[in-house]
C-alpha cells in the first residue's frame, strides 16, 4: 500500500497512444483474449476513502458501545502510543486526525481490520505512524514551547502531509490565506474598548 517511505509511482503510458509495439520474441503480460494487462489501480478518491473510513468508525463505535468513555489502552488490544485518551476519543483521532492527514484508509495500518483484527502488527506502515506520533508529541510537548513558551502553537499528521500520505515537496506553497485551497483569513483581533 502507500507509505511515507515508498517513492511516487511511475507514470504510464499516456492515453490516447496506440498500441506498442514489441519484439517478436518478448514475453507477452497480456491475457489471452489479447486486451493488455491491467496497470496499477487508481487510488480512490477522498470522498471514497471518507466513506471507508466512516464504515470502520461506525462498526468499531458499535463494538464499543457502553465503553468509549474508558481508557482506549483498556477497551483496545496493542494500544502503545496513544495511551491517556478515551475509547471514543482513539477512535476519533484516527479518523480525523490520521486517516485525513494523510488521504488514507484504516486498512493502510490495520491490514486485518475487515476481518475485525485492528491489534495486527504486521503493517510497517503502523509502525512507523506510531514513531511518527513520537515524534509529533515531542515537539509539541519539548521543542515549540522553548520556541513559544506563550500561546504555544501545536503541529498535527497535516501540518506536513496535508491530506497526502507522501508530504508535498519543499517547493510546494499553499495559496495565500484567503485563496481557494487555503485557510481562511483570520478573524480580526478584538480592539480593547475605548473611554
Amino acid at each position: 500500500m502507500w507509505s511515507c517511505s515508498r517513492a511516487a509511482a511511475t507514470a504510464g503510458p499516456s492515453a490516447g497512444t496506440g498500441p506498442a509495439t514489441a519484439p517478436a520474441n518478448a514475453p507477452s503480460n497480456a491475457p489471452a483474449s489479447g486486451t493488455p494487462a491491467p496497470g496499477p489501480r487508481p487510488r480512490p478518491s477522498r470522498d471514497s476513502l471518507a466513506k471507508l473510513r466512516a464504515m470502520y468508525v461506525a462498526q468499531v463505535t458499535k463494538q464499543i458501545a457502553g465503553h468509549e468513555n474508558e481508557p482506549a489502552d483498556q477497551v483496545f488490544k496493542n494500544v502503545q502510543v496513544l495511551k491517556g485518551i478515551t475509547a471514543a476519543q482513539l477512535v476519533q483521532k484516527m479518523d480525523k486526525d490520521f486517516g485525513e492527514a494523510l488521504g488514507w484508509s484504516c486498512t493502510n495500518c490495520h491490514r486485518f481490520a475487515p476481518q475485525g483484527n485492528f491489534a495486527s502488527d504486521t503493517s510497517t506502515d503502523k509502525k512507523r505512524a506510531r514513531f511518527m506520533i513520537t515524534m509529533m508529541n515531542d515537539i509539541n510537548r519539548a521543542q515549540l514551547p522553548k520556541l513559544y513558551p506563550k500561546d504555544t502553537p501545536q503541529v498535527t499528521c497535516a501540518t506536513c502531509h496535508r491530506g497526502y500520505n507522501e508530504p508535498p515537496p519543499g517547493d510546494y506553497l499553499a495559496p495565500e490565506r484567503g485563496k481557494p485551497g487555503a485557510p481562511p483569513v483570520p478573524p480580526p483581533a478584538a480592539k480593547p474598548p475605548t473611554r
